[in-house]
């Protein structure tokens, strides 16, 4: 097996209702890659997958597989595999029939059928289950089924839809590193649709981070997390904390950001001019107490322990901080209206265009 890349050229998909689920998106994804695209339900990340595979066809633009226009191919003729997340096996076929059912639709004789079979149950570390029925089989080992099921039609790219997301958090964990060891091993074009930041940043050579039908950022897992590009994309991915204000001045790659809280110096990417609005970000484990240049006096409100970490929550004029300290003992205690003088480096935090925020999980559930 070998991947091929994929080519999206001005890729739009608008539905007949009139809705537009993906608007004009251009993207490369590399052969042999694993890509993940990264976002809250609705933002047209799986609207992608299913035009990749063919079960969409773009409304503009075109998709390119190894170069090769895919206009007017079915699902069936193109060099794609899709897993979704109802992995659909067969309940009453053992494991072995379940990786061979593709193989058997193109006339491969049941004895072939049988060692490929056997083949890829080795690959995924199922090699001694092939005669199980699927309800005999962990969740985990039923995932690993599926993908081998995928595999054996030798696919070219396989596009994978929140596969994980039915499994618990020990086994999901579990399954992010079987999944890379698999897609190294096999060389295959994986896209991965998730709006599961921590597969994406553990499992993925590069993520396109999308939002309201609309890729934000594409880079690898650091560049996304540390470098983001937009307020959607820093507000997203990971825990952050965010403060707004108008840029004061400028000085080569940094600016000042006045707030109500002070004036700020940050990273400035994007070059925004003096006057402009704008939002300061700065990760919760970049902010420690009683150090950094840029200084923020501030209430402890809460402590939330994590074993051999401690999350502490700040209150200044109003606006929350989140911090994420090492339980070493050097943590300060939560004691009535004491100040506590916060810190952060310029080069830790980054300066961005005013722009929609990814909702918080309070907000989410509150819907």
């Amino acid at each position: 097996m070998r991947g091929k890349d994929v080519t999206l050229e001005g890729v739009s998909i608008t539905y007949p209702n009139g809705f537009t689920a993906v608007k004009p998106t251009s993207l490369r994804i590399e052969a042999g890659e694993f890509f993940s695209i990264l976002g809250p339900s609705g933002c047209g990340k799986t609207t992608i997958l299913r035009a990749v595979s063919g079960f969409n066809e773009p409304s503009e633009g075109r998709i390119l597989i190894g170069g090769e226009d895919m206009a007017g191919r079915g699902p069936n003729a193109r060099p794609t595999a899709l897993i979704f997340q109802n992995l659909a096996l067969f309940p009453l076929m053992p494991v072995w029939e379940n990786v061979a059912f593709g193989l058997e639709a193109r006339g491969i004789g049941k004895r072939e059928r049988r060692a490929r079979a056997q083949e890829l149950l080795e690959l995924v570390a199922l090699g001694d289950q092939g005669d199980k029925l699927p309800s005999e089989l962990s969740g985990g080992q039923r995932q690993r089924v599926a993908i081998a099921r995928a595999l054996a039609v030798e696919p070219a790219v396989l596009l994978l839809d929140e596969p994980l997301s039915a499994l618990d958090l020990k086994l999901r964990q579990h399954m992010r590193a079987e999944l890379r060891a698999i897609q190294k091993k096999t060389g295959v074009t994986f896209i991965y649709i998730t709006h599961d930041q921590g597969e994406a940043l553990t499992m993925s050579d590069r993520i396109a981070v999308m939002n309201n039908g609309v890729i934000e950022q594409v880079g690898t897992g650091d560049d996304v997390y540390s470098r983001p590009r937009t307020a959607f994309a820093a507000s997203f991915v990971g825990e952050i904390n965010r403060i707004d204000g108008r840029i004061e001045s400028v000085d080569n790659g940094t600016a000042t950001i006045a707030t109500d809280l002070g004036r700020f110096r940050a990273r400035n990417p994007e070059q925004l001019a003096p006057g402009a609005q704008a939002m300061l970000f700065v990760r919760p484990e970049a902010v420690i107490p009683e150090h950094g240049e840029n200084r923020i006096a501030a209430r402890l409100v809460r402590r939330d322990l994590e074993g051999a970490f401690l999350n502490l929550f700040f209150e200044a004029k109003g606006v929350e901080f989140a911090v994420h300290v090492t339980n070493d003992g050097a943590a300060p205690e939560v004691s009535g209206d004491a100040p506590v003088m916060l810190g952060f480096a310029a080069k830790q935090a980054v300066i961005l265009p005013t722009g929609p925020l990814a909702r918080t999980g309070q907000e989410l559930a509150a819907q």
